[in-house]
């Protein structure tokens, strides 16, 4: 049972999902204060409009309490920081502090256009794993080309992250996969029938050292301060480099165009997106695509 001193034993005394919830949400990183007065038990947490929040165990000015006059998130994890509730909790930038810091549209491009074509081409690749899902904003993708990765390792964009051994040992075939489980003396290993995903996670966490053996590769993510962004970036180096065939003409055009009424050419809509290509030169529909190939 949580005690914050002026509302008694909690959550218990109000308990439910909603509780739960704030309290779930006051762990996590993008919850993060930023100031803690220890001593006067007060906090200082970013607010949605222009003035923070001001927090203490018994008010916040957030409007979550203002119309419950019951804990926020704020309250909860202003008790967790000082001690009272003993609930483990992520620090970090709060999610108003990373939407204040995001890289804009227009810098993202900018970085990305520094880089070779096939840098870019690879960072496309990344992007169709990362962009279409927020929680998928930093997942790591591996890069196999050593030169490449070179070069990958200078952008602000990007940050590397260690050896993805899992990974290597999940593009392995199982046969190969066995020969590596042959050769590791240790009774606690799993049998040679078990599923090739939990032969890869066993390995990976008890022989951790088989990275020197292994084909060298790097393995990268983006940035935080990237992720609003990646979605536009996506859509820019698709419509600069890719094609697309119309499954009914047969017609291919760059992608993400669409056919003017006659169907005879092909243009980008008219969005921040194409405005960027065609800043830049490189917008293919600029006076109409007409497709280079179509059904016989």
């Amino acid at each position: 049972m949580y005690t914050i001193p002026a509302f008694g034993p909690w959550p218990e005394q109000n308990a439910g999902p909603d509780e739960e919830k704030r309290l779930t949400s006051a762990q996590q990183s993008k919850t993060s204060p930023t100031s803690i007065d220890r001593e006067h038990e007060t906090g200082v947490f970013y607010g949605s409009g222009k003035l923070p929040y001001q927090t203490s165990l018994a008010a916040c000015t957030c409007n979550d309490f203002v119309k419950r006059k019951k804990p926020c998130k704020h309250i909860y994890r202003l008790a967790m920081e000082l001690g009272i509730i003993p609930l483990d909790y992520k620090t970090g930038r709060s999610s108003g502090e990373r939407n204040e810091a995001q890289i804009s549209f227009e810098d993202s491009i900018a970085l990305v256009e520094q880089l070779s074509e096939a840098a870019q081409k690879h960072i496309e690749n990344m992007l169709y794993y990362t962009s279409e899902r927020v929680d998928d904003r930093q997942r790591a993708v591996t890069c196999y080309d050593l030169d490449l990765a070179d070069e990958l390792r200078t952008s602000p964009l990007i940050h590397e992250n260690p050896y993805p051994l899992a990974e290597v040992l999940s593009d392995l075939s199982k046969p190969n996969l066995l020969i590596l489980l042959d050769a590791i003396r240790r009774e606690d290993k799993p049998r040679r029938s078990a599923a090739k995903a939990k032969i890869v996670e066993w390995i990976a966490e008890n022989v951790p050292m088989l990275a020197n053996e292994l084909p060298p590769c790097a393995s990268f993510s983006f940035v935080e301060v990237f992720d609003k962004a990646q979605r536009d970036v996506y859509k820019y180096l698709r419509r600069k480099y890719d094609t697309e065939t119309d499954w009914y003409t047969g017609a291919e055009h760059p992608a993400g165009a669409v056919p003017a009424a006659d169907g005879s050419t092909y243009y980008f809509p008219e969005d921040r997106v194409t405005d960027a290509l065609t800043k830049r030169g490189f917008n293919r529909c600029l006076n109409g695509y007409t497709p280079t190939k179509s059904k016989s």
